[in-house]
């Protein structure tokens, strides 16, 4: 089974209280990004930050996906997942409540296996265990994957 991981958004007009998750996304794709078949990356550009490139992350097998809403799984995604072939989709990011939320679901509707990287999820809200509680009930329990480093919410 084809596997991506997509991270959601690390960027530094995002990172406020939760700089700390940019550190482990940048770890965990070090480490562990050649182990897929494909990396994306999303940005979002908005009129507050002037539509500037603001990601932080890198990694040289990373495909670099602009969004302009709330799910990043827009027809660049779909694209690339499907020239692919990818089934099982790794997902982190900012904003876990928000974000991945509505990315996970759109993964979902669209046939995707989806897996959440739980320890590389960031929410602003400060209330990330929400939505892990969601993404369980949803996803199950053997979905919500406990890597990539420590713990992400306050």
């Amino acid at each position: 089974m084809k596997k991506a991981l997509l991270i959601t958004d690390i960027q530094s007009d995002f990172l406020g209280n939760m700089d700390y998750i940019y550190p482990l996304c940048q770890n965990y794709l070090d480490n562990s990004g050649d182990q897929y078949d494909l990396i994306i990356l999303t940005h979002w550009k908005h009129e507050e930050n002037h539509n500037e490139n603001t990601l932080l992350l890198k990694h040289p097998k990373a495909q670099i996906v602009e969004k302009r809403g709330y799910s990043a799984y827009n027809d660049e995604m779909k694209k690339l997942l499907e020239e692919n072939k990818i089934e099982n989709v790794h997902l982190a990011g900012i904003d876990s409540d928000m974000t991945v939320l509505a990315t996970m679901y759109n993964l979902l509707d669209a046939g995707y296996k989806v897996q959440v990287l739980e320890r590389l999820l960031a929410s602003f809200s400060t209330r990330g265990w929400e939505s892990t509680t969601i993404m369980r009930f949803v996803l199950g329990e053997e979905n919500v994957l406990n890597t990539g480093g420590g713990r992400v919410w306050v």
